[in-house]
């Protein structure tokens, strides 16, 4: 396993993650956009690149832009699923604000401006994507979750499983250490837990839906029922999580007025 590094940890605005499996193809083309954008913007940004045991070239490729551009950061790790590699580059960040991305186009940089400009105020800004084309069963599954995080949490939001967020590192990472790291259900219960903790806190900026470059992530997937199924039963252990974390608060509370 090998981690390269760069930049100062000084002051950093940004961390970009992206995790990246057999992305190969494309995956120049899409990192150079996200740089190019970010420059633009003259924030201090850092890029973390997971490349979770591609098979095809991405490594390869990772290594190349790596030592062209010192914004990016380079970890190579054994094949362990998107989430896992989500979680490297979240404990990994060293910016104020995070942003995890996806390395298949699905997210344009000429989209980042939305969320930035509307991240004071809020631990946590999700993207919304709008007339969207993709399948009845994932509009479905979005709309379930969206339900789910509602009726079990009181959480009024459009996409909470939605992978392109921006969010506060310091208030959140400590909430992203809760969910077990099997999770499926994994973007969506840290979600749930900024809504529960900071209930003002979460933003949506409306984007347009965007096509995968390639029609099918390269990351091993459930099928949409059963994600669904899984969701719903983390979703329950998610919910006695919470509701056991709320009775000491409470305790504390009252001792305190005592």
């Amino acid at each position: 396993m090998k981690t390269e590094m760069s930049l100062s940890s000084n002051s950093l605005q940004l961390s970009v993650v992206v995790p990246c499996f057999n992305e190969n193809p494309h995956l120049e083309v899409v990192l150079l956009g996200w740089l190019q954008e970010l420059r633009e913007q003259a924030l201090s940004f850092e890029i973390i690149a997971v490349n979770d045991g591609s098979l095809d070239g991405t490594g390869r490729t990772l290594d190349k832009l790596r030592k062209e551009n010192p914004e990016i950061r380079l970890v190579h790790q054994l094949n362990t699923g998107s989430v896992r590699a989500y979680r490297r580059g979240y404990e990994m960040a060293r910016g104020q604000y995070v942003l995890s991305i996806s390395a298949n186009g699905r997210c344009e940089p000429s989209d980042f401006s939305s969320l930035w400009n509307k991240r004071l105020g809020s631990q946590l800004v999700l993207a919304q994507r709008t007339h969207r084309l993709d399948s009845f069963l994932s509009r479905k599954l979005s709309s379930f979750l969206s339900s789910l995080a509602y009726r079990l949490f009181n959480l009024k939001v459009e996409e909470p499983g939605i992978g392109f967020r921006l969010f506060m590192r310091e208030p959140v990472l400590p909430l992203v250490g809760q969910i077990p790291i099997e999770s499926h259900s994994f973007h969506w219960a840290v979600t749930v837990l900024v809504g529960q903790n900071y209930p003002s806190g979460i933003s949506e900026v409306k984007v347009p839906y965007r096509h995968r470059i390639e029609r099918k992530s390269p990351f091993r997937r459930t099928s949409l029922l059963k994600s669904g199924w899984l969701h719903l039963k983390e979703a329950v252990s998610l919910k006695w999580q919470v509701r056991g974390s709320l009775a000491p608060r409470a305790t504390q509370l009252i001792q305190g007025v005592s």
